[in-house]
């Protein structure tokens, strides 16, 4: 647990990246006479510019490999002095929240509606328990523990951002922005509390610019307050905003970028285009959808902008291309240098762009979207699917069949078919709202926006309606298909949600009541029942472990170990954690993990005085052993997405058999074998046209002995689900 003088280094860190954040927001964003800020631009600029210095700040740390509590708290007193002398030179402006205007304003609408009043009191319940869970629960997701926080934690031990020695790429080639924010918790407190809110306040964010975006565009409170909380009740929305799952994250950067963009046209300033630019930046940075999605976000800025300025639309538009050029290259643009030095492709390495990639063609594009039309049937919560979802197939194998296109073309991780109705995080769609409320929304904004051209709302709402759509088709021929797509959909759903305001009823007869009430049964069901039961997160069975253990840190560690239904039980990553403690302080570990190794909770040893350090299986003849006190293996076979060389320079010592299997002639102590990734057989370097994509290396006891360590003892963790399944063994170094 972290100390109280960490917790007061990290409170002093924050207090001046928010302090001159406000420095900047008072300065440049734009205000009304009486001091508030228009449109809620004042708020925005605090997020934006806490997100950028924080960036920055490791950024420029890591070329020196100088990331650590003294130089970030140096860097963060340099821009508040900064910032400070600006804010003295520009008469000391200052930024007023309006708070008690915009909750009147927010109160004025749900009193006129009692069905929005129920919702609004459905809404603060689901607030209070995701920042209540956001508080005290631990980070311990599969891709968290494996993929998020893990390279955090690298970086904290290497002290930069640099690329490290893991066996799963996607620690190596990922965009890096969000994990920077976990780094900056993790540097000072060396824990992971509340970094659930990150995502959070990115949720906060797309609340935030939703609404005044429908400001905007003229619509009426109702309408604007009925679109943020159908928007809050999606099933992906409420699991992801307590989670460290990043998608949430940059849809509220990207709708920040849209606002900034639209109040740019109004006032006529052209530092509210830089910031548009330096929201989309940061996405671009965080998560690759952004990227994808930026060919319809653009076509929906040069709308409004024609909408504004026809002959001369082009010039904001340019303003904008250019200084998002610049944040990029500042703000995003490290990991991508980074790839390519390491890789020689500015997006990963070659399994990495194997395993993603798009392909199959053009009825693979048209495979995809149908894919993703028919993943907003998600039934999250309910078990409606499990009397429907074989009709709903059917329908989607009709179009299939119809067009001649194979059911299984495109798909890299197949859903199996399977209509989605458990709230698991990584599969959870928007829920019944998203196909009984969004997708008509889509669909009735694109047809009336278009059909009533000269009509401002309802053309607005048809351009947000129609990016939706081309933003589907951009992502239908970017990547290949995998189930855990849905939270891209989910991130496409969310910056294209003002079209949620066409579907409010304002109308007072019978079917009119009649839809909002089973609406509101919806909605409630998901704030009040889902919210508190989701998978990985079941809100009473916590908050029993917290009451029950002696420490908050003890009742976490618990949480974050457990297997079972009731936080039962301790993942084999727990188990060595606690071996290795058993050791004395400096004793040195060197550990060849698997792709699947949760080695989140081993590498933050390193900062208890151990040390650790991660070797790749398929380089284990290379490296001199002797250094270190112990060996780990995490699993008998040690499978790899990071290799040592591309597909044409891997020079392999198996041989294959006619029916395609690889062998040895003899048993050896170390051996290796490559899988093509099209065929999942072993790589055979006869045939043309593979790609390896992961390296699979059996390491034998005698390869240890030859080396000087003898064997201590195995432990076989076995489970149904393969990621909680290890078998691991530790060796003994003889001369220490």
């Amino acid at each position: 647990m972290f100390t109280f003088v960490s917790l007061i280094k990290f409170i002093v860190s924050f207090l001046m990246i928010f302090t001159s954040s406000y420095f900047i927001s008072a300065i440049f964003s734009p205000k009304a006479k009486d001091g508030a800020s228009k449109y809620g631009t004042g708020f925005l600029y605090i997020l934006l510019g806490m997100f950028a210095q924080t960036v920055l700040t490791f950024e420029f740390l890591s070329l020196f490999k100088a990331i650590n509590e003294i130089s970030v708290l140096f860097c963060n007193a340099v821009f508040l002095f900064l910032t400070l002398i600006l804010w003295l030179k520009k008469g000391r402006p200052l930024y007023r929240p309006q708070f008690k205007r915009t909750f009147l304003k927010i109160l004025k609408g749900l009193k006129r509606d009692k069905i929005l009043m129920i919702m609004a009191f459905g809404f603060v319940f689901f607030i209070c328990v995701t920042v209540i869970m956001n508080l005290f629960m631990p980070v311990s997701s599969y891709d968290a523990l494996t993929y998020h926080l893990n390279r955090s934690s690298f970086w904290l031990t290497q002290g930069s951002l640099n690329h490290f020695v893991t066996a799963d790429d996607r620690n190596l080639v990922m965009p890096i922005n969000s994990e920077i924010l976990y780094l900056w918790v993790l540097l000072f407190l060396k824990n992971d509390i509340g970094l659930s809110f990150f995502t959070f306040f990115g949720y906060i964010a797309s609340l935030f610019s939703v609404y005044n975006i429908l400001a905007i565009l003229g619509f009426s409170e109702r309408k604007k307050l009925w679109s943020l909380l159908i928007l809050s009740s999606f099933a992906s929305v409420i699991a992801e905003s307590s989670s460290v799952e990043t998608d949430i994250l940059i849809a509220g950067l990207v709708l920040t970028s849209i606002l900034l963009f639209l109040v740019s046209l109004r006032e006529r300033k052209i530092g509210l285009i830089f910031f548009s630019s330096l929201a989309y930046a940061l996405a671009m940075g965080t998560k690759t959808p952004s990227i994808i999605a930026f060919p319809g976000v653009f076509l929906l800025l040069c709308f409004f902008s024609y909408k504004t300025d026809k002959k001369e639309f082009y010039k904001p538009i340019l303003a904008y291309i250019g200084f998002l050029f610049i944040n990029f290259i500042l703000f995003s643009s490290y990991n991508y240098i980074l790839n390519f030095m390491s890789f020689g492709s500015f997006l990963g390495s070659e399994s990495a762009r194997e395993i993603h990639g798009f392909r199959g063609g053009v009825k693979a594009v048209i495979a995809n979207y149908i894919r993703y039309i028919f993943m907003m049937f998600d039934f999250s919560g309910f078990r409606y699917s499990e009397y429907v979802g074989e009709h709903i197939n059917n329908a989607k194998f009709a179009l299939f069949d119809l067009l001649k296109i194979p059911h299984e073309l495109g798909v890299e991780m197949s859903d199996e078919n399977i209509i989605n109705n458990r709230l698991m995080d990584v599969k959870m769609g928007a829920g019944l709202l998203g196909f009984l409320v969004f997708l008509p929304s889509a669909f009735t904004s694109l047809i009336v926006g278009f059909c009533n051209r000269n009509k401002k709302k309802a053309y607005a709402l048809c351009a947000f309606a129609f990016m939706f759509f081309f933003n589907l088709f951009c992502l239908s021929f970017s990547l290949a298909y995998m189930v855990f797509s849905v939270r891209f959909v989910t991130f496409l759903i969310v910056i294209s949600s003002p079209v949620l305001a066409v579907s409010y009823l304002s109308q007072k007869n019978f079917m009119t009541a009649l839809v909002k009430l089973m609406l509101l049964f919806f909605v409630m069901s998901y704030f009040l029942v889902m919210s508190t039961n989701l998978a990985s997160r079941q809100f009473s069975d916590a908050l029993k472990v917290v009451l029950k253990e002696p420490t908050l840190n003890d009742a976490r560690e618990k949480i974050r170990c457990a297997l079972f239904n009731g936080y039962e039980g301790k993942m084999p990553f727990c188990y060595l954690r606690d071996i290795i403690r058993t050791t004395p302080k400096g004793t040195k570990f060197g550990i060849f993990p698997s792709v699947n190794s949760r080695l989140y909770v081993i590498s933050m040893l390193n900062n208890e005085g151990y040390h650790i350090e991660v070797l790749l299986p398929e380089k284990a003849p290379q490296y001199d052993l002797s250094k270190y006190d112990y060996l780990i293996t995490t699993d008998k076979v040690l499978t790899s997405s990071v290799l040592l060389s591309k597909t044409k320079d891997t020079k392999v010592e198996y041989k294959i058999n006619s029916d395609g299997e690889a062998y040895f002639d003899s048993i050896r102590p170390f051996s290796c074998i490559y899988a093509d990734h099209y065929s999942h057989m072993p790589y055979d370097p006869s045939k043309k046209g593979q790609v390896i994509v992961t390296s699979s290396c059996y390491i034998m006891n005698d390869f240890f002995k030859e080396r000087g360590f003898s064997y201590v003892q195995s432990y076989d963790f076995q489970s149904v689900i393969s990621e909680n399944a290890n078998f691991m063994t530790i060796y003994k170094n003889n001369a220490k």
